[in-house]
């Protein structure tokens, strides 16, 4: 009998969540495995005998997906705890904290639990005290738009028409992401760094996760050196990788560091914090520094922008590391891991 695989889809009816994020897994989902149902309707039909659910984004802030059973097995992914590691800098209110009791209810319906990495996996096991049998990594790899267009022509110019000098962030803009220290490292070193994410394409301050946001764009105000491209297309973000000097990604803490992994495919050098969970991904094919340090920071990125040589060397050292993520490892590990078939 066949297996009937349901994953949950936010994105049918909450159209935000299919970019960059929530909507990276599920294009990966549904990439590598079409025979898969995508559903945002969690009626009655997922439960019959031999099915099993899929949420792909086990999000402890929002209210639970469901209090009840889906399907005889149901599987969680969480891509990372850091709200939860970090309760002073993403502080979540009396509804926050009620959904993260009610989901730790909740999970209790999930034989097991899939994670991004083995940093992750610790972070799981020491704040909600799951057993490390239940929780199995399973690392992610590009979507289809990335690799097919890994031989795209570089030679037209990016938005903006920047052409090659300057560094690139992509990403979000919370307290882990340690832009504060970005700037001022950016001002010491006196580069240009253009800033990708819908995160700066919407500048409302009025959330008490922003704050680091609003320091940094009042350290990023009226300079040039800070340009704000916002959200950009798969195509486009190709470009960017592609022209860099180098990408850098200072994070305090991360689930995995999807920007090493993007800009080394298109041998785009990086500077990334020396953390565990960046020096688990990329395994010593990066330049890394002290996340508080703004001039270990602004040193690092020097070195490679101001040295085609390294640059080169890093480079191919981190695209060879990024073939280790390739699709038919993702796909491979998900089924063995989850005991499934495509």
């Amino acid at each position: 009998m066949k297996i009937g695989v349901y994953v949950f889809d936010p994105t049918e009816s909450d159209k935000l969540s299919s970019v960059r994020g929530v909507g990276r897994y599920l294009q990966l989902l549904k990439e590598n495995f079409p025979g898969w149902t995508f559903t945002g309707n969690l009626g009655s039909k997922i439960y019959r005998q031999g099915s099993v659910f899929i949420n792909p984004f086990f999000n402890f802030l929002q209210p639970p997906l469901t209090l009840k059973r889906l399907a005889p097995k149901q599987i969680a992914v969480i891509h990372d705890l850091i709200p939860l590691k970090y309760p002073s800098h993403f502080p979540t209110g009396i509804k926050g904290k009620i959904n993260i009791s009610l989901n730790k209810i909740a999970l209790k319906n999930y034989e097991l639990v899939i994670t991004d990495s083995e940093a992750s996996k610790k972070d799981i096991i020491d704040i909600l005290g799951l057993p490390g049998n239940k929780i199995k990594v399973v690392y992610p790899c590009l979507p289809k738009s990335f690799t097919e267009n890994a031989s795209l022509d570089s030679s037209a110019s990016p938005q903006n028409d920047i052409g090659s000098k300057y560094c690139l962030y992509v990403g979000d803009a919370t307290w882990n992401k340690n832009l504060v220290n970005l700037a001022k490292a950016i001002k010491i070193i006196n580069v240009t760094c253009v800033f990708v994410g819908k995160v700066f394409n919407s500048l409302t301050l009025n959330h008490p996760w922003q704050k680091e946001l609003k320091e940094f764009l009042g350290l990023a105000k009226d300079d040039k050196r800070f340009i704000f491209a916002g959200y950009v297309s798969d195509l486009e973000l190709i470009k960017f990788y592609q022209q860099a000097r180098v990408n850098i990604l200072p994070s305090r803490d991360e689930g995995f560091g999807f920007s090493y992994l993007e800009s080394a495919s298109f041998k785009c050098p990086s500077v990334l914090s020396e953390i565990s969970v960046l020096k688990e991904i990329s395994k010593g094919t990066a330049s890394y520094v002290d996340p508080e340090n703004p001039h270990d920071i602004a040193d690092k990125i020097g070195e490679i922008y101001f040295n085609r040589d390294l640059k080169n060397t890093l480079g191919n050292k981190a695209y060879k590391r990024s073939q280790f993520f390739s699709a038919k490892k993702f796909k491979k590990d998900f089924l063995r891991t989850t005991d499934l078939v495509s």
